[in-house]
């Protein structure tokens, strides 16, 4: 069996409902403005292509910051995000070797390809690092009620360039 057939007969098959329910959006944002009847923007025509390449223009700068290292303080006293290091931890507990290490699947896939007693075990290849890297949502400077009701979900991409970052050592961050 080919590794690509491998690699097609253990992934899941199969479509992800990818729907976030209550965020406003880009697409809401839009309606807001269309309503609020902001025709022209320096002379350009404001239409929806100009507004989704705005917005994603400035959140390509605000991650590039985030994952410089830099504190992004969000308006309105609504909190800031920030990346955040944490020490990997190795313990034992009941003659069990119990770490937080993240798993790298890309090589598990690999091992599991190359031996059939790994993959019917289940035995999974972890990345080995000196501290474990999330972006956190900080609350603490927000000035709005119900604080526990909301959160921040990163999007794919975020996350994929967070751990690239992450491989080349390239990152900047509160160590706890």
């Amino acid at each position: 069996m080919a590794y690509q057939e491998f690699l097609n007969d253990i992934q899941k098959k199969g479509s992800k409902p990818h729907h976030i329910g209550h965020c406003l959006g880009a697409r809401d944002a839009w309606k807001w403005v269309r309503k609020n009847k902001w025709k022209l923007l320096k002379g350009h025509k404001f239409c929806p292509q100009l507004y989704g390449a705005l917005i994603g223009r400035v959140n390509t700068l605000l991650i590039e910051k985030l994952l410089e290292g830099h504190q992004i303080v969000l308006p309105h006293s609504m909190g800031s995000l920030e990346l955040v290091g944490t020490p990997a931890k190795l313990k034992e507990e009941n003659g069990k070797l119990k770490t937080n290490y993240r798993v790298d699947w890309k090589k598990t896939l690999e091992c599991w390809y190359n031996d059939e007693e790994a993959r019917n075990e289940r035995i999974k290849v972890k990345r080995i690092q000196k501290y474990l890297y999330s972006i956190k949502y900080s609350k603490s400077t927000s000035n709005y009620r119900n604080q526990k009701f909301y959160n921040l979900r990163l999007n794919r991409s975020l996350v994929r360039t967070l751990g690239k970052k992450i491989e080349n050592e390239k990152l900047n961050a509160l160590i706890y």
